[in-house]
């Protein structure tokens, strides 16, 4: 009896270049998210509608139509190995700079997401032939986490990843339509040999309003966390779809939430005090005219070797539309029987740069 076993799988993507596109020989889907240990697959759900309509025996059910099909899943925790997948939940472009290494490579939230084909390879104990392999098509990422814990690494989390569709192939079952697909097939795959980006490489900077936006390093932050809600809506329109799936997948209203902890601690170099946050909060409670604040978190893996977030992208808050940073929204100052007081800050942004220097020419990105 043969098993599949939790330690020998294979997940990667491709970028599809019309949504929901079936599998064919020729499209490949080879990128790689970066390490994780575990994943929630996409796999198929049915929203049957059940009827308790004549039925005079009982209180369950007389009949269950067909309901329409549902593919969601996710991807926790991945550690970073480089920078070509951050642009997922943000982008559909990228604007890559250089004619040789260092390259510059620079995500800006846009309206549109590339749509993405996932591809899961599960394998028995013994052997190398794959026993179940799945392509999902039509994938875009709806809401993700880009984080990173003291003593940790940077890592990206795809917390719900919606689908147009699966398909499959099995050679014990080769005839469910329209799920199995023959092209179905696994990947072969290249894995990176760079190291991950650890908090020990990281830098926090800040323009508070309060401050004259003058920027100070924050020396004592203990996480960071950053969310992305691309408020994603599958559409099931009236027309023809044998599959019950979506039709298409439509980006709402984009989100961005950044929270960290910080330990407040006075050093006699540098602008930032430990009150910083607390006076800042409360300014932003009473100005009439609200500017917000910037930031910049950076990690440094080496000379020419880097990841920026930004946020305002022009990391010049204003007051006027289109012009504001980022605003604290919650700041508390509680008692605690820790020896260092730490004060976790929630703000809401309005959007975001990322920017990636590396070794890595863009061509081989993945857009």
């Amino acid at each position: 009896m043969a098993l599949y076993l939790g330690e020998r799988w294979e997940v990667s993507y491709g970028i599809e270049a019309a949504f929901g596109t079936p599998p064919t020989a020729a499209l490949t889907a080879t990128n790689l998210f970066g390490v994780f240990d575990d994943c929630t697959l996409p796999d198929l759900e049915f929203e049957h509608q059940p009827y308790w309509l004549m039925n005079s025996t009982n209180r369950t059910y007389n009949i269950a139509y067909r309901g329409r099909a549902r593919s969601e899943g996710s991807i926790p925790n991945i550690v970073l190995l480089d920078g070509r997948p951050l642009f997922l939940p943000l982008a559909d472009t990228i604007t890559h700079v250089g004619v040789g290494a260092p390259y510059t490579h620079t995500f800006q939230n846009t309206s549109g997401l590339k749509s993405i084909r996932l591809v899961a390879t599960q394998y028995p104990e013994t052997g190398t032939t794959a026993g179940l392999c799945r392509w999902f098509v039509g994938g875009k990422v709806n809401r993700a986490t880009y984080h990173c814990e003291e003593g940790g690494m940077l890592t990206m989390s795809l917390d719900d990843i919606i689908f147009k569709m699966p398909y499959y192939e099995d050679d014990d079952a080769t005839n469910i339509a329209p799920w199995y697909d023959v092209d179905s097939d696994k990947q072969t795959l290249s894995w990176p040999t760079t190291e991950p980006y650890y908090f020990s490489q990281a830098s926090i900077k800040m323009k508070l309003a309060s401050n004259s936006f003058v920027e100070a390093t924050i020396p004592s932050i203990r996480n960071f966390r950053l969310d992305v809600n691309n408020n994603l809506e599958p559409k099931y329109y009236l027309a023809t779809n044998d599959e019950k799936v979506p039709y298409e997948i439509r980006e709402g209203r984009k989100e961005y939430r950044m929270a960290f902890l910080v330990d407040l601690v006075d050093y006699t170099t540098g602008s930032f005090d430990k009150n910083d946050f607390f006076i800042e909060l409360l300014n932003q409670g009473i100005n009439t005219t609200l500017k917000g604040c910037a930031v910049e978190v950076t990690f440094t893996r080496g000379a020419g070797d880097s990841i920026r977030f930004r946020t305002p992208i022009d990391y010049t808050p204003a007051a006027g539309l289109g012009e504001q940073g980022n605003l604290i929204i919650r700041a508390p100052h509680n008692i605690a029987t820790e020896n260092v007081l730490a004060v976790p800050v929630e703000m809401l942004c309005r959007d975001l740069e990322v920017v990636v220097t590396d070794s890595i020419a863009g061509g081989s990105y993945p857009i």
